[in-house]
């Protein structure tokens, strides 16, 4: 998946799919039974986790390079994702 953790917006998604972003929201949503957001933030957090067992990587440092945008984001969605309150364990 190249450019994953780039700025990706729905809006633009839908026009590369010659959709309108609420038609590609609902397409989505029935094949993926996901949200496109909820899908980019499993994929997000699944680098960053790879990151962090593979690297010594700063937490910070990961969270961006993973594609979040700030800090306690990133946290929130680890833990909704992998259900662990701190990525320090994995260390």
């Amino acid at each position: 998946m190249k450019n994953f953790a780039s700025d990706i917006q729905l809006d633009k998604i839908a026009k590369k799919a010659n959709m309108s972003p609420i038609a590609f929201y609902r397409f989505f949503k029935a094949r993926t039974r996901k949200t496109f957001s909820t899908l980019l933030n499993e994929i997000w957090v699944g680098n960053a986790f790879k990151l962090l067992i593979e690297d010594k990587m700063h937490i910070s440092q990961l969270c961006y390079e993973s594609g979040f945008n700030n800090l306690s984001n990133f946290n929130r969605q680890f833990k909704k994702i992998i259900g662990v309150k701190s990525t320090l364990r994995f260390r």
